[in-house]
């Protein structure tokens, strides 16, 4: 497909590094009493007028949300509402996610267009044009200058749960740049390089200074780990490993060495608690039940075969599936 040139000054699509700007990105969104897991589910179930209608949408992904709400009766005054809601579902992702916000502000002045291939032409522009309203990028630029102007909230608004133990291991819907653990471990490429999803997160959240140590390393191979401090993060290391794309070869074996290197730098380097996300299952399309279960299965083995040393394990994991997975493989402990 032949795209138009986005001028430099522009960022013209929201996937990669921009990731976070398009309501697909997975973080909590508490909106009218109903905690979503991404704003495009916050958005979709707007179109309902009953409270018990929107919350079907509550642990929704952003496609099936998207797909829910082109099948529901949607209310009679949705063409003239859905900019006002669309605005304000925005404004609360990001209010209530400081590092969200922080990350909004660092695209500095450059204009933010929503480029899409689908020629959703209200809320974004054509890819192969350039052409369109451009409505959802307009909502995030007003959005910069009043934080710009009013400053972030240091406090994410949206309740987090905290379940456990489940023998030493704990689990958490909280964003992971956000954990309080001594460390994180960041699921990452070959080349440290920190693109969209978690890994984009956890960079956009470091700061510049993790490129530079990440670009000192020499790359990380499958099933290995490495160190890094966490810098503007509130851990004070970073973990980075990769994980196996699927399919692969010996990709079960690879992901289980990914916690094992992990909790065994941790264990060097006299780490005592430690925040997981769930490996492989983003970009590497590793299926989420099997990569739970190798999860927790290689954490517990190694937390048994090394109970000399104290550490807390957190999985966190705002994909209410993905929560869910793992929580129900924790209790079978």
């Amino acid at each position: 497909m032949n795209f138009y040139e986005i001028p430099c000054d522009e960022i013209g699509y929201f996937r990669e590094e921009y990731d976070f700007l398009s309501n697909f990105y997975p973080t909590k969104v508490l909106f009218d009493g109903i905690i979503y897991y991404n704003s495009e589910a916050a958005y979709q179930a707007q179109k309902c007028l009953q409270q018990t209608d929107k919350e079907q949408f509550a642990l929704l992904s952003a496609d099936e949300a998207k797909r829910l709400g082109k099948k529901v009766e949607m209310r009679p005054d949705w063409d003239d509402v859905k900019f006002k809601i669309m605005k304000r579902v925005v404004y609360e992702k990001f209010t209530q996610n400081p590092t969200l916000a922080q990350d909004l502000l660092d695209t500095g002045d450059r204009i933010l267009k929503e480029g899409n291939y689908w020629k959703d032409l209200y809320w974004g522009v054509d890819l192969k044009t350039g052409e369109g309203e451009n409505n959802l990028g307009k909502i995030l630029m007003s959005l910069r200058d009043y934080i710009r102007q009013n400053g972030i909230s240091d406090v994410s608004s949206c309740y987090h749960s905290l379940s456990g133990p489940f023998d030493g291991i704990w689990i958490s819907d909280q964003d992971i740049t956000l954990s309080g653990c001594e460390c994180i471990v960041n699921a990452t490429n070959e080349v440290l390089f920190g693109s969209g999803g978690i890994d984009g997160a956890i960079y956009r959240a470091a700061g510049q200074e993790l490129r530079e140590e990440c670009a000192t390393l020499g790359g990380c191979r499958v099933g290995e780990a490495k160190l890094t401090k966490g810098y503007r993060l509130k851990a004070k290391y970073i973990i980075h490993t990769v994980g196996p794309r699927y399919p692969s070869e010996n990709c079960r074996e690879n992901l289980a060495k990914c916690y094992a290197a992990s909790l065994d730098l941790a264990r060097k380097y006299d780490i005592h608690s430690i925040a997981f996300p769930s490996i492989s299952t983003g970009k590497f399309s590793y299926p989420k039940k099997e990569a739970s279960e190798i999860a927790v299965k290689s954490v517990h083995t190694w937390i048994t075969e090394n109970d000399d040393y104290d550490i807390k394990v957190v999985f966190s994991c705002v994909d209410p599936k993905l929560y869910e997975l793992l929580y129900t493989r924790l209790c079978c402990l």
